[in-house]
């Protein structure tokens, strides 16, 4: 699987989040596994990087500290916005 595709099951995993209004402990452990890995490959670029990075705080912050559904859809809309826009390049 490239980062691409990578890319893309991140943003359909916030768009459930979204449409939710709720992200489970697996979604946010499963955002933190494909960020890792894209962190790690170095066709990613640093622009992509920098994204996934904020979006790695925001998930741990959910996740680990218990915070899974003390998020807002402009929260989960402004990471949507930066990766969508990676996705369609």
């Amino acid at each position: 699987m490239n980062y691409h595709h990578q890319l893309q099951l991140l943003v359909d995993i916030l768009h459930n989040q979204q449409d939710e209004n709720y992200g489970s402990h697996d979604e946010f452990e499963q955002m933190e596994h494909l960020i890792s890995n894209m962190l790690e490959n170095n066709e990613v670029p640093d622009e992509v990087k920098a994204a996934l990075m904020s979006l790695e705080q925001f998930s741990y912050q959910h996740d680990k500290e218990g915070m899974q559904s003390n998020f807002t859809s402009t929260e989960i809309q402004q990471y949507l916005r930066k990766l969508e826009n990676f996705v369609s390049k």
